[in-house]
């Protein structure tokens, strides 16, 4: 058995049992424990692994393990009340805007080694291997132990947690460039726009203050590490310089390709570009020059002939092919939030910011009262417009509400459909997610978290998705409410651990998981400016009426539709259901 599979051996097991549907239906005895299939026997994801393969674990500590608040005696440290870490160039940890002072050496590479793996458990073994190599001194898993407590003096002792079997570093998306620059990255792919696409990858590249891992050359794990970080830099720099090309921007690029080329003599998209960019210029013998001397390299010292592709593109450049003229500018295919009711417009609008449509409705009883709907639509787009928002408004009667809404945010490309009912409606067949607002007399404040309460359910990752995207277009914690142990069951952190890092990997978007007592009296005693709670097929049981009446924030309840919701990636068609097993 390898290092790895050992390491394997002592994570958290899965468990069996149905017991983490906290929301299937919100009563009371479902409101507690973990359950199994949420994390370890549900669809896989991209790399074909579920949660539980990869031994993901929750960023934050439990509450009672905290090194400012834990019952149990701790060596006294200091603690950083905010501190980043740059790896991207030489190595920093800033708190607050100041630099710190860190150890030089191996307890500072151990440093870099975990920020590789932010947010994830290193195996202590693994890191004796990176450090030392494949010889270690026997001392070494001990000499490891005062390394880690070398850095804990440096940076507090919440830095750096010890996890069986190992160490991690528990810090967020937003508190390591190298996860923000694989966030922005990864958005830029995702995004149809190509003045989208460059401007992300230019503050992806921006984050960037010199070569990767430069100072730990020596370091065993350094130098695959170094050539990966390499590499993703030189693919998101390739990826801004073809939206460049693709925006029109031929001759301004030529000079940056060429140097480009110059350094990467051997990487063919550098030269594909350039040539490009030249013939696109009016330079095109230039162009048929820079493939002679790009070929002349990859013969001489690989002794290979150019890509298929790139020979192709000199025959396209010889024949003045008109595919390789610029594109003709496209305008990208917008999406729609659709809200009915001014009311929640206050709610809804942050989510049309980008290349999104907000689109106001009013659906008034009668042919009389169209005429004061649309003055008071049109009083709403006015002040949002001033917003920067893109707004339209829409008023009419219809004989069956639910079909002719339904209709409307099909034609309108919705990703969401928000309803102000007192009343819950049937659920009907709906495009895309509906969420509805069940108290809309109570005003939206966001001076608060968003709450969801969570249980791992198929059907509750679109409250889920929702009320991620809300909490980050207006700014606020996500906390997800999970239920505390009872005498039969485990408590439900597990499965919010594995919800939490679904959404910081897909979404980039961190969520606090908090444990409760079961029933609604619980939820509502927490501290709030929204709760969001997945509506069931059968409507609102005794738990989520509870909720209704009890509640003085606004509520939504939200079931999903058939294509992706807001956070979903541009290029996928389905909806994100992440490690969750169909029951």
């Amino acid at each position: 058995m390898g290092r790895r599979d050992r390491a394997c051996e002592q994570c958290l097991p899965t468990e069996a049992g149905q017991g983490g549907f906290v929301l299937d239906e919100l009563r009371p005895e479902l409101l507690d424990g973990d359950d199994g299939a949420a994390l370890g026997a549900g669809p896989k994801d991209e790399a074909g692994r579920t949660l539980a393969d990869q031994r993901l674990e929750p960023e934050a500590p439990d509450r009672s393990t905290r090194a400012d608040g834990g019952l149990g005696h701790r060596p006294h440290y200091p603690r950083a009340a905010m501190t980043r870490f740059r790896l991207l160039g030489p190595l920093e940890a800033v708190e607050n805007g100041e630099p710190l002072s860190l150890p030089g050496g191996k307890p500072r590479a151990l440093l870099g080694r975990l920020l590789l793996d932010a947010g994830r458990i290193v195996a202590a073994e693994r890191l004796v291997e990176d450090l030392w190599g494949e010889s270690p001194p026997r001392s070494a898993p001990k000499v490891l132990q005062g390394y880690v407590s070398q850095l804990r003096k440096a940076l507090g002792a919440a830095a750096i947690e010890t996890r069986a079997p190992g160490y991690l570093v528990p810090a967020g998306p937003e508190d390591v460039d190298l996860a923000r620059f694989e966030s922005l990255t990864q958005s830029a792919r995702e995004a149809a726009d190509p003045a989208r696409r460059a401007e992300l990858l230019r503050d992806a590249l921006a984050l960037w203050r010199g070569p990767a891992l430069a100072e730990f050359r020596n370091e065993p794990f350094a130098f695959a590490a170094g050539r990966r970080l390499a590499d993703l830099r030189l693919n998101a720099l390739e990826e801004r310089l073809a939206a460049d090309l693709e925006l029109g921007a031929d001759s301004a690029v030529v000079g940056e390709l060429e140097t480009l080329v110059a350094e990467e003599p051997l990487r063919e998209r550098p030269l594909r570009l350039l040539m490009l960019a030249l013939y696109r210029s009016g330079r095109q013998a230039e162009a048929l020059a820079a493939f002679r001397a790009g070929r002349h390299t990859l013969v001489e010292q690989l002794g290979i002939e150019p890509s298929p592709v790139l020979q192709e593109l000199e025959r396209a450049i010889l024949r003045h092919d008109p595919t390789l003229d610029r594109p003709p500018a496209r305008l990208p295919a917008r999406s729609s939030i659709v809200c009915v009711g001014t009311e929640l417009a206050g709610l809804v609008a942050p989510l049309a910011r980008g290349e999104k449509d907000l689109l106001l409705v009013e659906v008034p009883a009668s042919a009389s009262e169209l005429s004061a709907c649309a003055a008071g639509l049109e009083q709403a787009r006015a002040r949002l417009l001033g917003e920067g928002l893109s707004v339209r408004t829409a008023c009419f009667t219809s004989e069956n509400r639910d079909a002719d809404l339904a209709r409307l945010a099909a034609d309108q490309n919705a990703e969401l459909l928000v309803l102000g009912d007192s009343e819950i409606p049937k659920r009907g067949a709906s495009p895309c997610d509906v969420a509805v607002a069940a108290r809309p007399d109570l005003a939206f404040e966001p001076s608060g978290p968003v709450l969801v309460p969570f249980g791992g359910a198929r059907e509750e990752w679109a409250a889920l998705e929702l009320a991620a995207w809300l909490a980050r277009a207006h700014g606020l914690p996500l906390r997800l409410l999970g239920t505390e142990a009872r005498e039969d069951r485990r408590d439900a952190s597990r499965m919010l651990a594995a919800a939490s890092l679904a959404l910081q990997r897909f979404a980039a978007t961190t969520a606090e998981p908090v444990l409760v007592a079961p029933g609604a009296d619980a939820i509502l005693r927490e501290s709030r400016s929204l709760l969001v709670a997945s509506l069931p097929a059968a409507g609102l049981d005794e738990t989520r009426q509870a909720l209704v009446q009890g509640t003085r924030t606004p509520i939504l309840f939200v079931h999903g539709g058939p294509r992706p919701g807001g956070l979903a990636p541009e290029h996928t068609l389905t909806r994100f259901t992440w490690s969750v097993a169909d029951a």
